[in-house]
């Protein structure tokens, strides 16, 4: 193409050095016999020359030798059509440096003409970087353990990863350039369609199919409960989108099991509780009427088996109520409000007050925070009365922490009591363990409860107790946010 600045032949060539000079690629100016004439300084750096070395030098002096027949047929031809062009992709897309070292180039060529002729200009840009990261994104996605596929605009298959070979039953050949409506079962392929060009108009990152059961489709004809997650990716004259595949076959069966054993749990739990409740009333009401029958003119052996035939009764009437207590608890409260610790600590004091002789103390550092109040009200209640009730001393004291840990709120209840064994301690959080001669109305199924809604919600209890000192520390990690 013509070169005309309106300027004199010495001020064309100044202006021309100049450009080349301060270019931030490497670029080398040649002529009809395809020695450079001129160079500028990234040049210099990207190959390792200095200019002296390179004025009057073959241009293919920067090319490796198997790659400089292919080259020099390139440049011929654009001697020919005159019009610029990237040699990217061609075999010119190596550079050598002085050292003998290779690296990946992006070449670009254009022919202009100047009054004494025609001059070829050839840009070089050093694309190492790109090809490593290129290189380390086909590594992560060969190592993936989630199958990979990336697809075109038209839905076309243009990379996979082992992991979808394994997943998939299909060799790495199969899958590509075929349409991505292969690995889905029949009955759905014509709605995907539809899905993957609605997500092609505006691609976003994000899972595939929030709120439906996606399900995919093995070569032979066995299909798989799946995961997708959606990833666009630039590239040059093509939208890619790159999905990430996870078989969740096991997950889904687990879930599945967990369900019907809670629902079988539950089944289970209000039957006995029904089918225990009744005959129980019966024979407390035959109790009451042997009592009346009697009229006081028992043997008083008689009327003190009839108390504890009675104690006996109402004792396995909690125990009941508590393994239907339990049962529920294995479930999240939905129904959540706005809590400030030290206020759910005092109001759990005003209810449940400590006998006298005891001593509570309550530190607060932690902030409001939205969570299932009734649950976490129960857990503090169950534990505050826990450390009264099993102190071996006729006055103690209590200490109550709340502070925020991470995405935690964790509330401390320290007392100065027996302790537990370090021995016992794994077995204290069973359902009717106690560690003591059993009291008046206590069936051993708090700890038990307080674990169950704790983990129900996301959270976690612990204890310390250490052998020979007094005193145990009771921690309840509460989640401060839902997690979906």
């Amino acid at each position: 193409m013509p070169l005309d600045m309106g300027l004199p032949m010495h001020g064309v060539e100044h202006v021309l050095s100049q450009v080349v000079e301060f270019a931030p690629n490497g670029v080398a100016v040649t002529g009809a016999d395809n020695r450079i004439v001129l160079a500028n300084a990234e040049l210099e750096r990207m190959f390792g020359y200095s200019r002296t070395e390179l004025l009057e030098s073959h241009i293919e002096r920067l090319v490796p030798e198997r790659l400089r027949s292919g080259h020099a047929k390139l440049r011929a031809g654009e001697w020919k059509d005159a019009r610029g062009r990237a040699m990217g992709d061609g075999l010119a897309s190596v550079g050598l440096r002085a050292d003998g070292s290779e690296f990946p180039v992006e070449i670009g060529i254009s022919v202009v003409q100047i009054p004494d002729g025609m001059m070829m200009i050839e840009s070089f840009i050093d694309i190492s970087v790109r090809k490593r990261l290129e290189r380390m994104f086909e590594n992560v996605v060969e190592a993936a353990p989630s199958g990979m596929i990336m697809v075109d605009r038209r839905g076309r298959i243009v990379l996979v990863n082992p992991q979808t070979e394994l997943m998939f039953g299909y060799a790495r050949t199969e899958l590509i350039g075929n349409s991505l409506e292969l690995l889905l079962p029949e009955r759905f392929r014509d709605s995907h369609t539809e899905h993957r060009e609605t997500f092609s108009e505006a691609p976003a990152i994000r899972q595939m199919g929030v709120g439906r059961d996606l399900t995919a489709r093995r070569k032979d004809g066995s299909e798989f409960p799946v995961e997708i997650g959606l990833n666009p990716v630039p590239a040059d004259g093509d939208a890619l989108v790159l999905a990430t595949i996870t078989d969740i076959t096991q997950r889904r069966t687990m879930q599945l099991e967990l369900h019907q054993a809670n629902a079988n749990l539950e089944e289970f739990t209000y039957s006995a509780s029904h089918d225990l409740k009744s005959p129980l009333r019966g024979i407390a009401d035959l109790v009451e009427w042997i009592g009346e029958d009697l009229g006081g003119r028992e043997p008083a052996e008689v009327s003190r088996n009839l108390l504890r035939i009675g104690d006996r009764i109402r004792r396995l009437d909690r125990v009941i109520d508590d393994l239907l207590t339990y049962a529920r608890a294995g479930a999240a409260t939905a129904e959540t409000v706005a809590v400030d610790p030290r206020l759910l600590i005092d109001g759990v004091l005003e209810l449940q007050p400590l006998p006298a002789g005891f001593q509570v103390e309550v530190q607060s550092e932690a902030q409001p925070f939205v969570a299932a109040r009734t649950p976490l009200e129960s857990v503090l209640r169950n534990l505050i009365g826990n450390a009264v009730k099993h102190h071996d001393l006729p006055s103690g004291k209590l200490i109550i922490r709340a502070k925020d840990v991470d995405r935690y709120c964790v509330f401390e209840i320290a007392d100065d009591g027996p302790g537990i064994p370090v021995a016992s301690q794994s077995r204290v959080f069973r359902m009717f363990q106690v560690l003591a001669p059993r009291r008046q109305g206590d069936s051993g199924i708090g700890l038990a409860l307080s674990k169950r809604l704790v983990e129900a919600h996301g959270g976690r209890i612990t204890l310390e107790s250490t052998d020979g000192a007094r005193g145990t520390l009771f921690c309840v990690w509460w989640p401060r946010f839902q997690w979906r």
